[in-house]
This record gives C-alpha cells, sequence and structure tokens, in this order.
C-alpha cells in the first residue's frame, strides 16, 4: 500500500471509513490496486471502493 494511515473509502453496507490497516486481501487489476477490508463497524468483507 502506498502510505500508512490512509483511507481507502467507506463500507458499502454502514458508512464506515476503511483504512489500509483494514485490508484482508490487496490485489492489481487492470493496473489498478483493489482491497477487500473488514469493516470495523458492522464486521462484513467488503469492497472499499465500491
Amino acid at each position: 500500500m502506498s502510505s500508512q494511515n490512509s483511507r481507502l473509502g467507506d463500507c458499502p453496507r454502514c458508512g464506515a471509513t476503511i483504512h489500509d490497516w483494514h485490508v484482508l486481501v490487496e490485489y492489481e487489476t487492470n493496473g489498478r490496486h483493489r482491497y477487500w477490508a473488514d469493516c470495523p463497524d458492522c464486521g462484513a468483507v467488503v469492497d472499499p471502493d465500491a
């Protein structure tokens, strides 16, 4: 990941802020970094960029 403590987006289920330390899986597709993260509020595994 590019920098520590960076905000990646919001949980599409509850709106909580997702930061880099919540990331479970990082991958690249079409030259773009994508993430699956653990929501700190609702506990769902989400795409914070969705």
